[in-house]
Protein backbone atom coordinates (compact mmCIF):
# COMPACT_ATOMS: atom_id res chain seq x y z
CA UNK A 1 0.00 0.00 0.00
CA UNK A 2 2.83 2.39 0.89
CA UNK A 3 4.56 1.66 -2.41
CA UNK A 4 1.38 2.44 -4.34
CA UNK A 5 0.94 5.72 -2.45
CA UNK A 6 4.59 6.69 -3.11
CA UNK A 7 4.20 5.93 -6.84
CA UNK A 8 1.06 8.12 -7.00
CA UNK A 9 2.84 11.03 -5.28
CA UNK A 10 5.85 10.81 -7.62
CA UNK A 11 3.56 10.61 -10.67
CA UNK A 12 1.63 13.68 -9.53
CA UNK A 13 4.84 15.65 -8.90
CA UNK A 14 6.24 14.82 -12.33
CA UNK A 15 2.98 15.52 -14.16
CA UNK A 16 2.45 18.84 -12.32
CA UNK A 17 5.89 20.10 -13.37
CA UNK A 18 7.51 19.95 -9.94
CA UNK A 19 11.20 19.30 -10.11
CA UNK A 20 12.88 17.47 -7.26
CA UNK A 21 16.31 18.86 -8.24
CA UNK A 22 16.88 22.32 -9.66
CA UNK A 23 18.58 22.39 -13.08
CA UNK A 24 22.30 23.14 -13.16
CA UNK A 25 22.04 25.44 -16.19
CA UNK A 26 19.17 27.80 -16.84
CA UNK A 27 18.49 29.11 -20.34
CA UNK A 28 19.46 32.72 -20.96
CA UNK A 29 18.46 35.12 -23.70
CA UNK A 30 21.66 34.41 -25.64
CA UNK A 31 21.74 30.70 -24.87
CA UNK A 32 24.52 28.88 -23.04
CA UNK A 33 27.75 30.84 -23.04
CA UNK A 34 30.52 28.32 -23.67
CA UNK A 35 34.09 28.74 -24.83
CA UNK A 36 34.76 31.42 -27.43
CA UNK A 37 38.10 30.69 -29.07
CA UNK A 38 39.68 32.16 -32.19
CA UNK A 39 40.47 29.78 -35.09
CA UNK A 40 43.68 27.89 -34.33
CA UNK A 41 45.17 28.67 -37.74
CA UNK A 42 45.37 32.36 -36.70
CA UNK A 43 47.37 31.71 -33.50
CA UNK A 44 51.10 32.29 -33.16
CA UNK A 45 53.46 30.69 -30.67
CA UNK A 46 56.97 31.22 -29.31
CA UNK A 47 59.05 30.40 -26.27
CA UNK A 48 62.25 28.94 -24.88
CA UNK A 49 61.52 25.49 -26.33
CA UNK A 50 62.86 24.20 -29.64
CA UNK A 51 60.29 24.40 -32.48
CA UNK A 52 57.62 26.20 -30.39
CA UNK A 53 55.24 26.62 -33.33
CA UNK A 54 54.86 22.81 -33.52
CA UNK A 55 52.66 23.07 -30.41
CA UNK A 56 49.84 24.65 -32.45
CA UNK A 57 50.33 23.23 -35.97
CA UNK A 58 47.61 20.52 -35.69
CA UNK A 59 50.18 17.80 -36.39
CA UNK A 60 50.86 15.31 -33.58
CA UNK A 61 54.08 14.12 -35.24
CA UNK A 62 55.81 17.49 -34.80
CA UNK A 63 57.00 18.33 -31.30
CA UNK A 64 57.97 21.47 -29.40
CA UNK A 65 60.65 20.23 -27.02
CA UNK A 66 62.38 21.77 -24.02
CA UNK A 67 66.05 22.58 -24.54
CA UNK A 68 66.88 21.27 -21.07
CA UNK A 69 65.03 19.28 -18.45
CA UNK A 70 64.77 22.26 -16.12
CA UNK A 71 62.39 24.79 -14.64
CA UNK A 72 61.74 27.93 -16.65
CA UNK A 73 61.00 26.37 -20.05
CA UNK A 74 57.94 28.13 -21.50
CA UNK A 75 55.58 28.48 -24.42
CA UNK A 76 53.50 31.61 -25.09
CA UNK A 77 50.50 31.54 -27.43
CA UNK A 78 48.94 34.62 -29.01
CA UNK A 79 45.27 33.84 -29.75
CA UNK A 80 45.05 37.09 -31.84
CA UNK A 81 41.97 38.29 -29.94
CA UNK A 82 40.41 38.01 -26.50
CA UNK A 83 39.04 34.49 -26.03
CA UNK A 84 37.01 32.76 -23.33
CA UNK A 85 38.17 29.29 -22.25
CA UNK A 86 38.46 27.10 -19.16
CA UNK A 87 40.32 23.98 -20.31
CA UNK A 88 43.83 23.57 -21.72
CA UNK A 89 44.86 20.19 -23.12
CA UNK A 90 48.53 19.42 -23.79
CA UNK A 91 49.22 16.39 -25.99
CA UNK A 92 52.79 15.09 -25.43
CA UNK A 93 52.86 13.01 -28.62
CA UNK A 94 55.44 10.25 -28.93
CA UNK A 95 57.18 11.46 -25.75
CA UNK A 96 54.58 10.23 -23.26
CA UNK A 97 56.99 10.96 -20.38
CA UNK A 98 57.59 14.49 -21.69
CA UNK A 99 55.33 16.04 -19.08
CA UNK A 100 56.39 18.23 -16.17
CA UNK A 101 55.71 17.57 -12.52
CA UNK A 102 54.52 21.15 -12.01
CA UNK A 103 53.26 23.61 -14.64
CA UNK A 104 52.14 27.20 -14.23
CA UNK A 105 49.42 28.74 -16.42
CA UNK A 106 49.65 32.50 -16.90
CA UNK A 107 47.39 34.70 -19.02
CA UNK A 108 47.42 38.25 -20.35
CA UNK A 109 45.19 40.56 -22.34
CA UNK A 110 48.07 42.76 -23.59
CA UNK A 111 51.05 40.38 -23.85
CA UNK A 112 53.02 42.37 -21.26
CA UNK A 113 51.33 41.88 -17.91
CA UNK A 114 50.79 38.19 -17.16
CA UNK A 115 48.69 36.91 -14.26
CA UNK A 116 49.13 33.44 -12.81
CA UNK A 117 45.84 31.57 -13.17
CA UNK A 118 46.78 28.15 -11.91
CA UNK A 119 49.57 25.72 -11.00
CA UNK A 120 49.01 22.08 -11.81
CA UNK A 121 50.78 18.78 -12.26
CA UNK A 122 51.34 17.11 -15.61
CA UNK A 123 50.39 13.61 -16.67
CA UNK A 124 51.71 10.95 -19.03
CA UNK A 125 50.80 11.31 -22.69
CA UNK A 126 48.12 14.00 -22.21
CA UNK A 127 47.88 16.74 -19.59
CA UNK A 128 44.36 18.11 -19.12
CA UNK A 129 44.08 21.35 -17.16
CA UNK A 130 40.71 22.57 -15.93
CA UNK A 131 41.10 26.14 -14.72
CA UNK A 132 39.11 27.04 -11.59
CA UNK A 133 36.97 29.51 -13.54
CA UNK A 134 36.39 30.55 -17.17
CA UNK A 135 39.21 32.85 -18.28
CA UNK A 136 39.31 35.71 -20.78
CA UNK A 137 42.74 36.30 -22.32
CA UNK A 138 44.55 36.90 -25.58
CA UNK A 139 47.88 35.42 -24.47
CA UNK A 140 48.52 32.14 -22.66
CA UNK A 141 51.90 31.24 -21.18
CA UNK A 142 52.66 27.70 -20.03
CA UNK A 143 55.74 27.61 -17.81
CA UNK A 144 57.57 24.62 -16.31
CA UNK A 145 57.88 25.04 -12.54
CA UNK A 146 59.20 21.56 -11.77
CA UNK A 147 60.49 19.39 -14.64
CA UNK A 148 59.37 15.82 -15.18
CA UNK A 149 61.25 12.63 -16.05
CA UNK A 150 62.22 13.85 -19.55
CA UNK A 151 62.57 17.16 -21.37
CA UNK A 152 59.16 18.84 -21.77
CA UNK A 153 57.43 17.75 -24.98
CA UNK A 154 54.38 19.46 -26.50
CA UNK A 155 52.94 17.94 -29.67
CA UNK A 156 49.73 19.98 -29.58
CA UNK A 157 47.82 22.42 -27.38
CA UNK A 158 44.04 22.59 -27.44
CA UNK A 159 41.66 25.01 -25.72
CA UNK A 160 38.06 24.47 -24.70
Amino acid sequence: MRLLLLMIIITLMVSSGCETVSPIYRPTTGGYLGADISPKKTWSCWGSVVNASAAIDEDLTTIARGRFNSAGEEITIDLKRLCLFQTIIIEHGQFERGYCHRLSILTSVDGKNFTKQYDTSGARRVTIILLPKPTVARYIRLKVVKPGPERWAVAEIYLQ
